[in-house]
């Protein structure tokens, strides 16, 4: 078994105040389909092309943007209720920060559920409780078979414009 989660967001060019909806691909193993599970990653206006750099509002740095670092994610549930945003349950990223350019690094980021003002500071979160549920079955699963750290990768696109609006 090889399990992966591959986080998907679309990203506008510029700043608009939308919350941009992603997933969250969950995969057992790499050659069948995944769970899909609606997430998203930083806040409004703090989510287009390059936002990952603004240190509490934007999302989490891209895969590309780190490498030859990589992403993974713990199977082992945190419990941090009182932790305003998460307040529950928190599956911690690693590595715990990365260098995003020569001045900024950012981290202490994790999946959890999004339990405040729509959005987050970096972390990824579902704000979907059937989908969270989901999500915490999935990893302590994998926590039961003795795997602890899942690879992530993180890919943002760019949405697509139609004609009509060019």
């Amino acid at each position: 078994m090889n399990p992966t989660i591959e986080f998907h967001l679309p990203l506008p060019l510029a700043s608009t105040k939308a919350l941009a909806k992603g997933f969250l691909l969950l995969k057992s193993d790499f050659s069948k389909a995944g769970l899909r599970l609606q997430a998203t990653s930083g806040c409004s206006g703090f989510q287009h092309s390059g936002s990952w750099k603004f240190k509490g509002r934007g999302p989490l740095p891209p895969s590309a943007a780190i490498e030859p670092i990589t992403w993974s994610v713990s199977t082992q549930r945190l419990w941090l209720p009182h932790v305003r945003g998460v307040e529950g349950s928190f599956y911690a990223i690693a590595p715990f920060s990365v260098p995003v350019d020569e001045k900024v690094s950012r981290g202490d980021f994790g999946i959890h559920f999004d339990a405040n003002v729509p959005g987050s500071a970096g972390c990824i979160v579902i704000p979907l409780q059937d989908h969270w549920d989901v999500f915490r079955k999935w990893a302590a699963d994998l926590a039961h078979q003795k795997i602890q750290q899942v690879p992530l990768s993180v890919t943002y696109t760019s949405p697509l414009i139609s004609k009509q609006a060019v």
